[in-house]
């Protein structure tokens, strides 16, 4: 669209990529800029995490600077786990957040191999909680736990 023949503003959008390797990094990126392109947002900003750590709060809040109405997180960024949480954030904002595959390949046309390029997030239910999205840390049994028990070590 061109901003001279069509005045109407388009909806504003920014993005968030993370990973260590600068190649995902621009992959994902690509993808986010792509997705922006196809659904009509203007892309305002996108925050790159190469894993320090950019909180949810840090997207909340450059979503709301920019007056953002989507939050773009590929399916590979580190936030993609917790979306949910980043959703239910969001609301107060009016901005909603979408997960995307971040493959290139469409950026190159259809594969089948691949899903569609867009997934929405799902709404937050009643019986989920941010804890659900995070990995569960379980410690190894001792012998002693494994004696009292009856289950192995």
């Amino acid at each position: 669209m061109d901003p001279l023949t069509n005045p109407t503003p388009r909806p504003v959008a920014i993005g968030y990529v993370s990973s260590p390797d600068p190649a995902a990094l621009d992959a994902q990126r690509d993808a986010v800029t792509d997705h922006a392109r196809a659904e009509g947002y203007a892309l305002a900003h996108i925050l790159a995490d190469r894993l320090d750590g950019y909180t949810i709060s840090q997207v909340v809040e450059t979503a709301r600077l920019h007056k953002a109405r989507l939050v773009i997180v590929p399916a590979g960024a580190t936030l993609a786990t917790a979306h949910a949480h980043l959703a239910h954030e969001l609301e107060p904002c009016g901005a909603v957040c979408v997960v995307i595959d971040d493959a290139p390949a469409a950026r190159d046309g259809p594969d089948p191999t691949h899903a569609p390029a867009t997934a929405a997030a799902e709404p937050a239910t009643a019986t989920s909680r941010l804890t659900d999205a995070l990995g569960r840390h379980v410690r190894p049994h001792t012998p002693r736990h494994a004696a009292s028990t009856g289950q192995p070590s």
